[in-house]
């Protein structure tokens, strides 16, 4: 992991900058295609409902909070709309760091905030960028599934959350934590994102389900395709999928058929940029998203 460790806030900032500014050449004749030929959605399982903080004065500001879980204490960084009403249920990203990196490296207002997502979504959504402990998420003894959960928690109090529409997403580090929450979290998340991702943050059994997205590389020489194919392994069979599968979009995604109804699974391997998450991953995400 010595060359993940290089990763910094200003690396991915730039990266994703470029990348938005090639979006504004041509990403958005792809991302509609996208939209256009995704499925439509099926049923939610979740009963659409509005968090116990809707309709009170909001208890977050933009910016750092912490809380105490497992006896530390925890920081996280809450991004919400501008336009925030507290009678409007939204829908909340939880959005992981990678390994060496942190909250603040994800947190921010420019393009690549919260992995390109916050662009994309503008003042729709409510985003939280949990810190991991030693720049990481290694979730020993599930520590850091309790901490999100908090997190989550915490936020459903005092801000306006659609309960149906919490999401994760994550860069390899964060990736496996999202894989993390989507095998134990399926109470708390509707889908996940994993970038990249393993099942190296743990993956313990739980009976829920949850939607997902992987995103994975094939020339990846930190968390090597094989251990993205795994983690897709585990989605498949927990959610009843086939092995039938369909091209969705432009983009090299592929959806499995005969998923339990509600819990799509989504894969996107592709052959170019190595180690480092493609152009169309932030909107290949909320298209995914968006179908609940």
């Amino acid at each position: 992991m010595q060359r993940h460790r290089r990763l910094n806030g200003a690396w991915w900032t730039l990266a994703l900058s470029v990348l938005c500014a090639c979006r504004a050449g041509g990403e958005g004749e792809r991302g509609a295609s996208a939209s256009a030929s995704a499925p439509a959605p099926a049923p939610s399982p979740f009963t659409a409902s509005a968090s116990a903080g809707c309709g009170t004065t909001a208890r977050f500001a933009n910016g750092r909070h912490t809380l105490v879980s497992d006896g530390q204490t925890r920081e996280f960084w809450v991004d919400v709309p501008a336009n925030y009403r507290p009678g409007v249920p939204l829908p909340l990203l939880v959005s992981l760091h990678w390994r060496g990196g942190q909250a603040t490296d994800v947190y921010g207002t420019g393009a690549g905030a919260f992995f390109g997502l916050k662009q994309l979504y503008g003042e729709s959504a409510i985003f939280v960028a949990p810190n991991g402990l030693d720049q990481g998420w290694a979730n020993n003894n599930d520590r850091d599934v309790r901490f999100i959960r908090a997190v989550v928690d915490r936020l459903k109090l005092g801000l306006c959350i659609d309960n149906a529409r919490v999401h994760a997403t994550g860069f390899i580090y964060g990736g496996m934590m999202s894989n993390a929450l989507g095998c134990q979290a399926g109470d708390v998340f509707r889908a996940v994102a994993p970038i990249a991702g393993s099942l190296w943050s743990g993956c313990g059994d739980s009976p829920n389900k949850v939607a997902a997205i992987m995103i994975h590389p094939e020339a990846d020489s930190v968390a090597a395709y094989q251990f993205g194919e795994e983690a897709l392994g585990k989605y498949l069979a927990k959610n009843e999928c086939s092995t039938v599968k369909r091209s969705i979009g432009r983009n090299g995604c592929v959806e499995y058929q005969g998923c339990s109804a509600g819990h799509p699974v989504v894969w996107c391997g592709f052959a170019d940029r190595g180690h480092w998450p493609p152009e169309f991953a932030a909107r290949e995400i909320k298209t995914f998203f968006d179908r609940f």
